[in-house]
């Protein structure tokens, strides 16, 4: 109850055993004189040993002590009424811990009274949702990723700051409008027709998605999500779109290079092969080139499919030497072909040991039969460690002739000053001997034609293989240097 200068009377032992609130009581000296049961359970201090005990002492942590005791001093001195006032502040539990506390406090005319209840673990989980918003907040406003969320009816609720970013737009003014205040509405279409399915299914969505950034299209990848009340209704869809056309014009250059990679190997003399021996025992061709046409009259997926058809044809042992030793494999001798005609052939490869036990040979196998008779004339480590010095790709020029269209690799290695560009036959040309040129010429024309076509004049060989591409015929030439330079 309230006494004539509007102080409390304190209450009752009886009241103060039986609330759930700790009750405090101090003296104008900030001595303690009164401590209840649930101020014990609070601080861990029995009643017989806090009072007659300096509050600021024993509950105040140290560091705001002497804040403590002005702002002490001031209120006893002050005028000014404070009957119910309300504050949370830190204090010390008898185990070192600090707490986080509410007080009401109450003036007494010696003193004054408080109520505590213990707030700590509220102001814990306050931090806690503090520190994830701000954990949110940050991966939201950092990430490359474009996030936005929109309402039913369409309208923004929220874009981040790469969106902002990426559209060039302000995300308070945005807020409440439509996509199509930021995207052509061909577009914002697409867009919302996506938005309408995650809605009406309550799933996921994830699409490739198109946007136009002045003369350029970029790909996006989008998901989108529903966003959910509490009580299970949807009130919005949230998008998050990730900028993947980089990686999808990555993987067109590394077609593109898969297809130069395949033009040269097939264009190389002989077949060139991977052989994967199992730990088990078990043989495969993991890759055959085009030219096992040419060496034994069969098509890849042949080869590929029944090993058999060419290994049976290898009576060496070397091969098998090299499987355990991992030394180089030389292998030459004379196969039958399906059609009947004899081959001698030439073989090579190198061995290496995976770290599952899987053997492969990376090899090469020649056609050396026209050859034979000169023996020397070639070697087979130079040939099989060389590449095609300069490749091309041509077309048939207005008046037949072969016109470049493509290159790669040193072409004054093999023409010399000669600019291929210029007139790719003459070129060639210009580097053989005048005996040559019709056999070039007709090289070339065989290969115009859709036939196959090699050419062969001093240190230089020349390999033409036809294809087409796009509907139009085209020669894929690799040029190989024979001989020592």
């Amino acid at each position: 109850m309230l006494t004539a200068d509007n102080s409390l009377v304190a209450p009752s032992g009886d009241t103060l055993r039986a609330t759930s609130l700790a009750y405090v009581e101090v003296d104008r000296r900030g001595l303690i004189r009164e401590w209840n049961p649930a101020a014990q359970r609070l601080f861990g201090w029995t009643r017989d040993e806090m009072v007659g005990r300096p509050l600021a002492d024993t509950l105040v942590p140290g560091t705001l002590r002497s804040t403590h005791s002005a702002a002490f001093a001031r209120r006893l001195a002050s005028d000014e009424p404070w009957t119910g006032m309300r504050v949370e502040v830190p204090a010390s539990h008898r185990d070192g811990a600090e707490l986080r506390v509410t007080m009401v406090l109450d003036p007494l005319p010696d003193g004054f009274c408080a109520f505590l209840s213990d707030q700590t673990d509220w102001h814990q989980a306050q931090q806690e949702l503090q520190r994830s918003t701000t954990l949110v907040n940050a991966i939201l406003e950092h990430t490359s990723a474009m996030i936005s969320a929109k309402d039913l009816d369409g309208c923004y609720l929220f874009v981040n700051g790469e969106y902002e970013r990426v559209f060039q737009v302000d995300a308070a003014e945005l807020v409440g409008h439509r996509d199509t205040d930021v995207l052509p509405e061909v577009v914002a279409a697409s867009g919302r027709a996506h938005d309408r399915h995650v809605i009406s299914t309550g799933e996921a969505l994830t699409a490739l998605e198109e946007l136009p950034f002045g003369d350029q299209i970029r790909q996006y990848v989008v998901t989108r999500f529903p966003l959910i009340d509490p009580d299970g209704s949807i009130y919005g869809v949230c998008s998050i779109a990730i900028d993947d056309t980089a990686r999808r014009r990555s993987e067109d250059q590394l077609g593109e290079s898969e297809r130069l990679f395949r033009a040269t190997v097939n264009n190389a003399p002989g077949m060139l092969f991977q052989l994967r021996f199992a730990p088990d025992g078990g043989q495969a061709f993991t890759f055959v080139s085009d030219g096992c046409r040419d060496i034994y009259g069969l098509e890849p997926n042949e080869i590929i499919t029944d090993p058999r058809l060419v290994l049976d044809t290898v009576e060496d042992d070397g091969m098998h030497v090299s499987l355990i030793t991992l030394e180089p494999w030389r292998w030459q001798g004379v196969v039958v072909r399906p059609d009947g005609e004899r081959r001698r052939l030439q073989g090579a490869g190198r061995f290496y040991r995976l770290t599952d036990g899987t053997t492969l040979c990376d090899g090469v196998v020649l056609d050396r039969t026209e050859e034979h008779t000169t023996e020397g004339r070639r070697d087979l480590d130079e040939l099989t460690r060389r590449l095609a010095r300069y490749r091309f790709t041509a077309v048939a020029g207005p008046l037949g002739d072969p016109l470049l269209t493509s290159s790669t690799g040193d072409a004054a290695a093999v023409l010399g000053a000669a600019d291929p560009a210029d007139g790719l036959l003459a070129a060639f040309r210009s580097v053989t001997g005048e005996a040559d040129h019709e056999r070039l010429r007709a090289a070339f024309a065989t290969a115009l034609g859709g036939e196959p076509a090699d050419f062969e004049a001093g240190r230089l060989w020349l390999r033409l293989r036809p294809e087409r591409l796009g509907g139009r015929q085209v020669i894929e030439g690799a040029c190989f240097e024979l001989g020592a330079s």
